[in-house]
């Protein structure tokens, strides 16, 4: 909603405003969840940690490059593509092949239903 916003104020208005959810997710993925994957093990809890601190990283630049693109409009349309990509990069592909590689943490034939 901030990108197609023509008036600046309402471009900064949805810009906190999913700041400030992205804040909320941040801290489930950094303190709530993490807990409950200490739980279930190390194997577990290391491969999470791996999954968490990437995804935390990857996601702290999504709001950075915004500012600077949409928000000051610093950077030209084709590095905020390229940028977007970058991270999209980071965040969703690497990110399989952790979860990929670390197959083996999980019992073979154990689904566990649970729903956060």
């Amino acid at each position: 909603m901030g990108s197609v916003a023509v008036v600046t104020t309402v471009k900064w208005f949805w810009f906190t405003f999913s700041l400030v959810a992205l804040v909320f997710v941040l801290y489930s993925i950094a303190r709530t969840f993490k807990d409950s994957a200490i739980l279930r093990g190390g194997a577990i809890a290391s491969l999470y940690g791996q999954l968490a601190a990437l995804i935390l990283i990857c996601w702290i630049f999504y709001p950075l490059i915004w500012v600077f693109s949409s928000g000051f409009a610093s950077f030209s349309v084709s590095f905020e593509v390229c940028a977007y990509a970058v991270i999209d990069i980071c965040a969703k592909v690497i990110f399989s092949f952790i979860i990929l590689s670390g197959r083996e943490v999980f019992p073979p034939g154990n689904l566990v239903k649970e729903y956060v």
